[in-house]
Protein backbone atom coordinates (compact mmCIF):
# COMPACT_ATOMS: atom_id res chain seq x y z
CA UNK A 1 0.00 0.00 0.00
CA UNK A 2 2.73 2.45 -0.91
CA UNK A 3 0.61 4.34 -3.44
CA UNK A 4 -2.31 6.62 -2.74
CA UNK A 5 -5.61 4.76 -2.81
CA UNK A 6 -8.54 6.00 -4.85
CA UNK A 7 -11.41 6.35 -2.41
CA UNK A 8 -14.68 8.14 -1.93
CA UNK A 9 -16.14 9.66 1.20
CA UNK A 10 -19.77 9.49 2.25
CA UNK A 11 -21.04 13.10 2.60
CA UNK A 12 -21.60 14.28 6.17
CA UNK A 13 -25.22 15.04 5.32
CA UNK A 14 -25.91 11.31 5.03
CA UNK A 15 -25.31 10.97 8.78
CA UNK A 16 -27.45 13.83 10.05
CA UNK A 17 -29.80 13.12 12.96
CA UNK A 18 -29.07 9.41 13.24
CA UNK A 19 -31.19 7.54 15.78
CA UNK A 20 -29.36 7.22 19.15
CA UNK A 21 -25.97 8.18 17.71
CA UNK A 22 -24.99 11.60 19.11
CA UNK A 23 -21.26 10.93 18.99
CA UNK A 24 -18.63 13.37 17.72
CA UNK A 25 -16.52 12.33 14.74
CA UNK A 26 -12.81 11.58 15.12
CA UNK A 27 -10.52 10.76 12.19
CA UNK A 28 -7.06 9.29 11.64
CA UNK A 29 -5.29 9.25 8.26
CA UNK A 30 -3.68 5.88 7.57
CA UNK A 31 -1.30 4.43 5.00
CA UNK A 32 -2.55 4.93 1.47
CA UNK A 33 -4.11 8.23 2.48
CA UNK A 34 -7.39 6.74 3.68
CA UNK A 35 -9.14 8.29 6.66
CA UNK A 36 -10.48 6.04 9.42
CA UNK A 37 -13.37 7.30 11.51
CA UNK A 38 -13.76 6.38 15.15
CA UNK A 39 -15.98 7.18 18.09
CA UNK A 40 -14.10 8.14 21.24
CA UNK A 41 -16.14 8.75 24.36
CA UNK A 42 -15.24 8.93 28.05
CA UNK A 43 -11.76 10.19 27.30
CA UNK A 44 -9.80 10.50 30.51
CA UNK A 45 -11.41 7.48 32.13
CA UNK A 46 -8.88 4.96 33.37
CA UNK A 47 -10.02 1.80 31.58
CA UNK A 48 -10.17 1.71 27.77
CA UNK A 49 -12.34 -0.64 25.73
CA UNK A 50 -12.14 -1.08 21.96
CA UNK A 51 -15.35 -2.14 20.20
CA UNK A 52 -14.63 -3.73 16.83
CA UNK A 53 -17.42 -4.31 14.30
CA UNK A 54 -17.61 -6.49 11.20
CA UNK A 55 -19.40 -6.69 7.84
CA UNK A 56 -21.65 -4.96 6.82
CA UNK A 57 -22.12 -2.92 9.99
CA UNK A 58 -20.24 0.06 11.43
CA UNK A 59 -19.79 1.76 14.81
CA UNK A 60 -23.51 2.54 14.84
CA UNK A 61 -23.91 -1.10 15.93
CA UNK A 62 -22.31 -0.18 19.25
CA UNK A 63 -24.31 2.97 19.99
CA UNK A 64 -26.01 1.50 23.08
CA UNK A 65 -22.93 -0.32 24.40
CA UNK A 66 -20.91 2.89 24.07
CA UNK A 67 -23.39 4.70 26.28
CA UNK A 68 -23.47 1.95 28.91
CA UNK A 69 -19.68 1.66 29.08
CA UNK A 70 -19.19 5.42 29.41
CA UNK A 71 -21.78 5.48 32.20
CA UNK A 72 -19.73 2.76 33.91
CA UNK A 73 -16.61 4.92 33.72
CA UNK A 74 -14.88 3.52 30.63
CA UNK A 75 -12.96 5.23 27.85
CA UNK A 76 -14.58 3.80 24.70
CA UNK A 77 -13.07 3.62 21.20
CA UNK A 78 -15.18 2.27 18.33
CA UNK A 79 -13.56 2.55 14.88
CA UNK A 80 -15.21 2.09 11.50
CA UNK A 81 -13.34 -0.33 9.26
CA UNK A 82 -12.02 1.21 6.06
CA UNK A 83 -14.84 0.94 3.53
CA UNK A 84 -17.54 1.14 6.19
CA UNK A 85 -19.41 3.73 8.21
CA UNK A 86 -17.86 7.19 8.16
CA UNK A 87 -14.43 5.89 7.12
CA UNK A 88 -13.14 6.39 3.58
CA UNK A 89 -14.23 3.83 1.01
CA UNK A 90 -11.71 2.56 -1.56
CA UNK A 91 -13.56 2.13 -4.83
CA UNK A 92 -11.47 -0.71 -6.26
CA UNK A 93 -12.12 -4.09 -4.56
CA UNK A 94 -8.42 -4.96 -4.92
CA UNK A 95 -7.67 -2.76 -1.89
CA UNK A 96 -10.12 -4.66 0.30
CA UNK A 97 -7.80 -7.52 1.15
CA UNK A 98 -7.64 -9.28 4.49
CA UNK A 99 -4.02 -8.16 4.81
CA UNK A 100 -4.86 -4.51 4.17
CA UNK A 101 -7.63 -4.47 6.77
CA UNK A 102 -5.23 -5.93 9.33
CA UNK A 103 -2.58 -3.36 8.40
CA UNK A 104 -5.05 -0.49 8.69
CA UNK A 105 -6.29 -1.61 12.10
CA UNK A 106 -2.74 -2.29 13.27
CA UNK A 107 -1.70 1.24 12.32
CA UNK A 108 -4.77 2.68 14.03
CA UNK A 109 -4.01 0.84 17.29
CA UNK A 110 -0.31 1.64 17.14
CA UNK A 111 -0.90 5.34 16.49
CA UNK A 112 -3.29 5.62 19.43
CA UNK A 113 -0.58 4.15 21.64
CA UNK A 114 -3.01 2.68 24.17
CA UNK A 115 -1.90 -0.55 25.86
CA UNK A 116 -3.44 -2.88 28.45
CA UNK A 117 -6.94 -2.18 27.19
CA UNK A 118 -9.91 -4.52 26.75
CA UNK A 119 -11.56 -5.26 23.41
CA UNK A 120 -14.93 -6.65 22.37
CA UNK A 121 -14.57 -8.24 18.92
CA UNK A 122 -17.49 -9.46 16.80
CA UNK A 123 -17.67 -10.84 13.25
CA UNK A 124 -14.81 -9.41 11.13
CA UNK A 125 -13.85 -7.39 14.19
CA UNK A 126 -12.45 -10.67 15.50
CA UNK A 127 -10.89 -11.88 12.25
CA UNK A 128 -9.03 -8.59 11.99
CA UNK A 129 -8.57 -7.68 15.65
CA UNK A 130 -7.13 -11.03 16.69
CA UNK A 131 -4.41 -10.78 14.07
CA UNK A 132 -3.60 -7.29 15.31
CA UNK A 133 -3.36 -8.66 18.85
CA UNK A 134 -1.00 -11.42 17.71
CA UNK A 135 1.44 -8.75 16.49
CA UNK A 136 0.80 -6.25 19.30
CA UNK A 137 0.26 -8.43 22.41
CA UNK A 138 0.62 -5.48 24.80
CA UNK A 139 -2.37 -3.74 23.22
CA UNK A 140 -4.82 -5.67 25.42
CA UNK A 141 -4.73 -7.29 28.83
CA UNK A 142 -8.17 -8.91 28.47
CA UNK A 143 -10.33 -9.87 25.54
CA UNK A 144 -13.98 -10.62 24.77
CA UNK A 145 -14.77 -12.56 21.59
CA UNK A 146 -18.34 -12.78 20.35
CA UNK A 147 -19.90 -14.34 17.23
CA UNK A 148 -16.62 -14.49 15.38
CA UNK A 149 -14.12 -17.08 14.19
CA UNK A 150 -10.47 -17.28 13.23
CA UNK A 151 -9.99 -20.44 11.22
CA UNK A 152 -6.79 -22.38 11.90
CA UNK A 153 -6.43 -24.55 8.78
CA UNK A 154 -3.64 -27.09 8.30
CA UNK A 155 -2.64 -29.87 5.95
CA UNK A 156 -4.81 -30.48 2.92
CA UNK A 157 -7.46 -28.24 4.49
CA UNK A 158 -5.35 -25.24 3.47
CA UNK A 159 -6.20 -26.05 -0.12
CA UNK A 160 -9.74 -27.34 0.36
CA UNK A 161 -11.01 -24.53 2.60
CA UNK A 162 -10.81 -21.72 0.00
CA UNK A 163 -12.30 -23.99 -2.66
CA UNK A 164 -15.20 -24.95 -0.39
CA UNK A 165 -15.97 -21.33 0.51
CA UNK A 166 -15.90 -20.25 -3.13
CA UNK A 167 -18.06 -23.21 -4.12
CA UNK A 168 -20.74 -22.24 -1.59
CA UNK A 169 -20.97 -18.79 -3.17
CA UNK A 170 -21.08 -20.23 -6.69
CA UNK A 171 -23.79 -22.77 -5.82
CA UNK A 172 -25.94 -20.05 -4.29
CA UNK A 173 -26.64 -18.88 -7.85
CA UNK A 174 -28.18 -15.40 -7.67
CA UNK A 175 -29.69 -15.17 -4.18
CA UNK A 176 -32.21 -12.47 -3.40
CA UNK A 177 -32.55 -10.99 0.04
CA UNK A 178 -35.72 -13.04 0.44
CA UNK A 179 -33.76 -16.22 -0.29
CA UNK A 180 -31.17 -15.29 2.29
CA UNK A 181 -33.87 -14.50 4.86
CA UNK A 182 -35.41 -17.95 4.40
CA UNK A 183 -32.09 -19.81 4.28
CA UNK A 184 -29.33 -18.04 6.19
CA UNK A 185 -26.27 -19.83 4.84
CA UNK A 186 -22.81 -18.45 4.14
CA UNK A 187 -23.30 -19.18 0.44
CA UNK A 188 -26.47 -17.11 0.26
CA UNK A 189 -24.82 -14.35 2.31
CA UNK A 190 -21.74 -14.22 0.11
CA UNK A 191 -23.77 -14.58 -3.08
CA UNK A 192 -26.14 -11.79 -2.12
CA UNK A 193 -23.33 -9.29 -1.50
CA UNK A 194 -21.49 -10.35 -4.64
CA UNK A 195 -24.45 -10.16 -6.99
CA UNK A 196 -27.19 -7.89 -5.63
CA UNK A 197 -27.49 -4.66 -7.59
CA UNK A 198 -27.61 -2.55 -4.41
CA UNK A 199 -27.45 -4.57 -1.17
CA UNK A 200 -29.93 -3.36 1.43
CA UNK A 201 -27.75 -3.17 4.53
CA UNK A 202 -30.55 -2.08 6.85
CA UNK A 203 -32.71 -5.03 5.89
CA UNK A 204 -29.76 -7.42 6.22
CA UNK A 205 -29.18 -6.12 9.74
CA UNK A 206 -32.84 -6.73 10.55
CA UNK A 207 -32.73 -10.29 9.22
CA UNK A 208 -29.80 -11.03 11.53
CA UNK A 209 -31.31 -9.31 14.57
CA UNK A 210 -34.05 -10.78 16.77
CA UNK A 211 -35.63 -7.54 17.88
CA UNK A 212 -37.48 -5.27 15.47
CA UNK A 213 -35.33 -2.42 14.22
CA UNK A 214 -37.09 0.87 13.57
CA UNK A 215 -37.00 2.37 10.09
CA UNK A 216 -34.64 5.14 11.28
CA UNK A 217 -32.28 2.47 12.64
CA UNK A 218 -32.30 0.57 9.34
CA UNK A 219 -31.78 3.87 7.53
CA UNK A 220 -28.71 4.49 9.68
CA UNK A 221 -27.19 1.20 8.56
CA UNK A 222 -27.81 2.16 4.95
CA UNK A 223 -26.47 5.70 5.42
CA UNK A 224 -22.79 5.02 4.57
CA UNK A 225 -23.63 3.37 1.25
CA UNK A 226 -25.39 5.92 -0.92
CA UNK A 227 -25.06 3.90 -4.11
CA UNK A 228 -23.10 1.18 -5.84
CA UNK A 229 -19.74 2.96 -5.84
CA UNK A 230 -19.66 3.00 -2.02
CA UNK A 231 -20.17 -0.78 -1.75
CA UNK A 232 -16.74 -2.29 -2.45
CA UNK A 233 -16.08 -3.06 1.21
CA UNK A 234 -19.29 -4.93 2.06
CA UNK A 235 -19.25 -6.71 -1.31
CA UNK A 236 -15.66 -7.91 -1.03
CA UNK A 237 -15.52 -9.01 2.62
CA UNK A 238 -17.26 -12.40 2.19
CA UNK A 239 -14.96 -13.21 -0.74
CA UNK A 240 -11.75 -12.82 1.30
CA UNK A 241 -12.71 -14.84 4.37
CA UNK A 242 -10.68 -17.85 3.18
CA UNK A 243 -7.55 -15.88 2.30
CA UNK A 244 -4.34 -15.29 4.29
CA UNK A 245 -4.43 -18.84 5.66
CA UNK A 246 -0.69 -18.95 6.41
CA UNK A 247 -0.89 -15.59 8.15
CA UNK A 248 -3.87 -16.73 10.23
CA UNK A 249 -2.03 -19.91 11.24
CA UNK A 250 0.99 -17.82 12.25
CA UNK A 251 -1.28 -15.55 14.27
CA UNK A 252 -2.69 -18.53 16.15
CA UNK A 253 0.84 -19.68 17.08
CA UNK A 254 1.33 -16.35 18.81
CA UNK A 255 -2.17 -16.11 20.27
CA UNK A 256 -1.82 -19.52 21.93
CA UNK A 257 1.06 -18.06 23.95
CA UNK A 258 -1.00 -15.04 25.04
CA UNK A 259 -2.03 -15.69 28.65
CA UNK A 260 -4.28 -12.75 29.49
CA UNK A 261 -7.98 -13.33 30.43
CA UNK A 262 -10.37 -14.19 27.58
CA UNK A 263 -14.17 -14.34 27.75
CA UNK A 264 -16.55 -15.73 25.10
CA UNK A 265 -20.05 -14.30 24.74
CA UNK A 266 -21.71 -16.00 21.77
CA UNK A 267 -25.39 -15.92 20.77
CA UNK A 268 -27.89 -18.74 21.05
CA UNK A 269 -29.52 -17.83 17.72
CA UNK A 270 -26.66 -16.92 15.38
CA UNK A 271 -27.46 -18.74 12.11
CA UNK A 272 -23.79 -18.91 11.15
CA UNK A 273 -22.00 -19.75 14.39
CA UNK A 274 -24.36 -20.89 17.16
CA UNK A 275 -23.81 -24.42 18.41
CA UNK A 276 -20.93 -25.13 16.03
CA UNK A 277 -18.06 -25.00 18.49
CA UNK A 278 -16.54 -21.68 17.52
CA UNK A 279 -16.77 -20.41 21.09
CA UNK A 280 -15.16 -23.58 22.48
CA UNK A 281 -12.34 -23.18 19.95
CA UNK A 282 -11.43 -19.90 21.63
CA UNK A 283 -11.93 -21.40 25.09
CA UNK A 284 -9.53 -24.22 24.21
CA UNK A 285 -6.85 -22.29 22.33
CA UNK A 286 -6.50 -19.30 24.65
CA UNK A 287 -4.72 -20.09 27.90
CA UNK A 288 -6.46 -17.17 29.58
CA UNK A 289 -9.92 -18.54 28.74
CA UNK A 290 -9.61 -21.40 31.21
CA UNK A 291 -11.99 -21.04 34.16
CA UNK A 292 -13.61 -17.85 32.86
CA UNK A 293 -17.41 -17.36 33.12
CA UNK A 294 -18.21 -18.00 29.45
CA UNK A 295 -21.90 -17.85 28.68
CA UNK A 296 -24.28 -18.07 25.74
CA UNK A 297 -26.34 -14.90 25.32
CA UNK A 298 -30.03 -15.81 25.09
CA UNK A 299 -32.50 -14.39 22.57
CA UNK A 300 -29.78 -12.97 20.35
CA UNK A 301 -28.98 -13.41 16.67
CA UNK A 302 -25.72 -12.66 14.85
CA UNK A 303 -25.80 -8.96 15.70
CA UNK A 304 -26.24 -9.48 19.40
CA UNK A 305 -25.19 -5.87 20.07
CA UNK A 306 -28.64 -4.93 18.77
CA UNK A 307 -30.47 -7.65 20.68
CA UNK A 308 -28.75 -7.64 24.06
CA UNK A 309 -26.51 -4.59 24.43
CA UNK A 310 -27.18 -4.10 28.13
CA UNK A 311 -26.76 -7.81 28.91
CA UNK A 312 -23.42 -7.87 27.11
CA UNK A 313 -22.14 -4.85 29.01
CA UNK A 314 -23.37 -6.22 32.35
CA UNK A 315 -21.57 -9.52 31.77
CA UNK A 316 -18.35 -7.75 30.84
CA UNK A 317 -18.54 -5.41 33.84
CA UNK A 318 -19.23 -8.32 36.20
CA UNK A 319 -16.27 -10.18 34.72
CA UNK A 320 -14.06 -7.13 35.14
CA UNK A 321 -15.10 -6.90 38.79
CA UNK A 322 -14.14 -10.53 39.38
CA UNK A 323 -10.77 -10.01 37.70
CA UNK A 324 -10.19 -6.91 39.83
CA UNK A 325 -11.14 -8.75 43.00
CA UNK A 326 -8.60 -11.45 42.22
CA UNK A 327 -5.98 -8.80 41.37
CA UNK A 328 -5.69 -10.01 37.77
CA UNK A 329 -6.04 -6.48 36.35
Amino acid sequence: MNNQIQFIRTPDDAFKNLEDYPYTENYMVLEGGVRMHYVEEGKGNEKTIFLLHGQPSWSYLYRHMIKYFVEAGYHVIAPDLIGFGKSDKPVDPKYHTYTNHVLWMSEFVQNLGINNAISFMQDWGGLIGLRVLAEQPEWLNRLVVSNTALAEVKGIGKYLYPVAMKLMTTLSSNPTIEKFASNKTFGNWSGYFAKAKQPNIGLIMQILTNRSLSQPEMNAYNAPFLDQQFMAGPRTMPQIIATDINEVNDAWKKLKKWEKPVLTLFSDNDPFLAGKGYDTQFQTNFKGAKGQPHITISNASHFLQEDQAKVLVENILNWEEVLQTHSIL
